[in-house]
C-alpha cells in the first residue's frame, strides 16, 4: 500500500499521539459541554450519511463531509451553540463547495455533536466515518483518502475564516497535516490481502489519533483564549 511521504510512519505516530492524548484530561469547558447536552446523538453510520446526502441531492462521499467537519474543529470551530453551529455550517459549505439545506442541516447537526462528543471523550471513542469492514478494500481506501482530503479542506477553511493564518501551527499538528496530505493520495487500487488490511488498520488508527489530538489542542487553545478575554 503506497503512501508516499517521508513523514509517514503509522505505528510510530500512533504511539506518540496516544501518549500525548493520554496526558490530556477533559477540560472544564468540555465537561460542562457534556453535562449540558447529556448523551450526545449516536454517531450515524457511513450508510446513514450516504442516504442523507443522496436524499438531499448531494453526491459527496460521507467520509469527506466528516473529515471536513473534524478539520474545522481542529481549526478551533465548535458546534455547541446555535451561533457556532451556523458558522460551522457556513464553513463546511465553503470547504466542500456544497449547499447544506433542510433535513441535511439537521443531519449535520447530529453528526457534528456526535463527533465532538467522541473526540473529547476520555476513552477515545472517536472514529473517522468510514464504510463498514464488509465493504470492498477499494471503497474503504477511497473513503480514507476522501476523509483525509476533507480534513485538510476543513482545517484550511477554518483557519482562513478565523483569520488565524498567521498564527503558528503546533509542530505535532503540522506533521499530521503533512501525513494526511500523503494519505489523501493513497493508491485505492491496492490488491486485497492480509497485509493490505493490516496497513489499512494502521492508517485508520493514525488519522483517528491525529484528529483527536489536533481537535483537543485547538479546543484547549480556544478555551484559554476565552478565559484570557474574560479575566
Amino acid at each position: 500500500m503506497s503512501v508516499a511521504s517521508p513523514h509517514y510512519n503509522a505505528r510510530r505516530f500512533i504511539g506518540s499521539m496516544h501518549d500525548r492524548c493520554a496526558d490530556r484530561r477533559p477540560q472544564r469547558t468540555h465537561i460542562l459541554l457534556l453535562d449540558a447536552l447529556g448523551a450526545f446523538e449516536d454517531m450515524p453510520t457511513w450508510d446513514d450519511a450516504a442516504d442523507s446526502l443522496f436524499n438531499a441531492g448531494q453526491t459527496l462521499n460521507p467520509s469527506a463531509l466528516h473529515g471536513a467537519m473534524s478539520g474545522l474543529m481542529g481549526a478551533g470551530f465548535s458546534p455547541h451553540t446555535e451561533h457556532h453551529f451556523s458558522a460551522t455550517v457556513a464553513a463546511l459549505e465553503k470547504a466542500l463547495a456544497i449547499d447544506l439545506t433542510g433535513d441535511l442541516v439537521d443531519f449535520v447537526s447530529r453528526l457534528s455533536l456526535a463527533t465532538l462528543s467522541a473526540i473529547v471523550d476520555a476513552d477515545y471513542t472517536f472514529q473517522p466515518l468510514l464504510p463498514s469492514d464488509d465493504s470492498s478494500l477499494e471503497e474503504r481506501l477511497l473513503s480514507i483518502s476522501e476523509w483525509s482530503r476533507g480534513f485538510l479542506s476543513g482545517f484550511t477553511q477554518g483557519i482562513t475564516q478565523r483569520e488565524a493564518a498567521g498564527e503558528p501551527v503546533p509542530s505535532m499538528t503540522a506533521e499530521a497535516l503533512k501525513d494526511m496530505a500523503a494519505i489523501a493520495q493513497i493508491d485505492t487500487e491496492e490488491t486485497d490481502s492480509e497485509e493490505a488490511e493490516r496497513q489499512l488498520e494502521d492508517i485508520v488508527e493514525y488519522i483517528r489519533f491525529a484528529a483527536i489530538n489536533i481537535v483537543n489542542e485547538a479546543q484547549s487553545l480556544q478555551e484559554m483564549s476565552s478565559e484570557n478575554l474574560e479575566s
